[in-house]
């Protein structure tokens, strides 16, 4: 649940809103100090939402005397803190901007660049910051190409620099893509394969005393987490409409395997006479034949349950209807001999949220 320390009512809808999730105890308010003059410049109106760790009293504090000389901003103290996945969709659930500036806690890239991404929307959906001058060797270098060969081999695309957290999306791709629970490196991938339009902005890394506040902090644990996730995302946006293809491609190879080395002691002892009672063999061999019936089995069921559901599953939208130009209805009933009432006037538009 989040509880709402400090929050400044306005009567007009902002343009944009800013979310900045983070749990760290500190620096968050130095890091919002260089964004402030940099999102005023923008020319855009706006709202900073600042969503924190409530458990960090003492961050809470500063942030909201912070917030009374800042009209835009909101700060948001969530508790318990479930990650950022989760403060990011408790800040979406609380905006009201048709964009959606995202951008770390930390000093990650140079404000002073923000106007790129802008620039790069058009015609997108979403627009991550790309770090140039990043260095390409080390752990640093070695980790981000890991993680992008991993992201490539998993989902056929990887953004440049997975772990720039600075990205500008349209609201309604935020929603799209930010209910499935995992790290924002994710979200390009995720939008990607959900068909929406992606592109990159060239942003300078922070430099100067705040990016020195910030140095990395190696998370082997964070690293894991990031590989299950993954491989989660993988199983749900390639094989939730249909699990049997992912329990089929693990359940047939064992049950094939299975059978056949059944099939083989079965042969020898029937056609060679060779004792099967003190055999080991034939016992892993049915048990295999057993497990890939199991793993199929689950597979069906899994099948079963998405057909019930599928009616509220949403397919895909329907992102635009283009249609040629249409005669005037009167020459339609001339022509015809009728004489009708007129319709209302339905012009054609973008269709959310249809379902099949």
């Amino acid at each position: 649940m989040a509880d709402i320390y400090y929050m400044e009512e306005s009567a007009e809808t902002p343009q944009l809103t800013v979310l900045v999730t983070t749990d760290q105890k500190e620096g968050v308010r130095e890091t919002l100090e260089t964004y402030r003059p940099h999102l005023d410049a923008l020319g855009r109106t706006y709202e900073v939402l600042a969503i924190v760790n409530a458990a960090h009293g003492e961050q809470v504090g500063i942030l909201q005397r912070m917030s009374r000389d800042w009209s835009e901003m909101t700060v948001i103290g969530q508790r318990p803190w479930g990650g950022e996945d989760a403060a990011l969709a408790t800040g979406l659930r609380r905006s009201s901007g048709d964009l959606v500036l995202i951008l770390p806690g930390w000093a990650q890239v140079e404000p002073a660049d923000l106007p790129a991404l802008f620039a790069e929307l058009e015609g997108k959906d979403m627009v991550s910051a790309s770090r140039t001058g990043r260095p390409t060797g080390g752990w640093q270098g070695l980790r981000r190409g890991l993680f992008g060969r991993l992201l490539g081999r998993l989902f056929g695309a990887a953004p440049s620099d997975p772990f720039c957290r600075a990205r500008l999306v349209k609201r309604s791709v935020l929603e799209d893509t930010a209910t499935f629970g995992v790290r924002q490196h994710f979200l390009p991938v995720i939008a990607a394969q959900r068909g929406h339009r992606l592109g990159e902005a060239a942003m300078r890394p922070m430099t100067g005393e705040s990016a020195k506040d910030a140095p990395y902090v190696f998370k082997p644990l964070g690293h894991v987490r990031a590989l299950f996730d993954a491989l989660a995302l993988f199983v749900v946006l390639k094989f939730l409409r249909r699990p049997l293809r992912f329990f089929g491609a693990i359940g047939l190879p064992i049950f094939l395997v299975g059978a056949v080395l059944t099939l083989g002691l079965i042969g020898a002892r029937l056609f060679g006479d060779t004792a099967l009672a003190d055999r080991p063999a034939l016992i892993f061999s049915v048990m295999m034949v057993v497990l890939g019936v199991q793993i199929l089995a689950i597979g069906l069921v899994g099948e079963i349950i998405v057909f019930s559901g599928a009616r509220k599953l949403k397919q895909y939208d329907v992102a635009e209807i283009i249609t040629g130009p249409q005669p005037p209805e009167s020459e339609i009933h001339e022509a015809s001999g009728e004489h009708k009432a007129p319709a209302a006037n339905v012009r054609p538009g973008r269709l959310q949220g249809t379902t099949v």
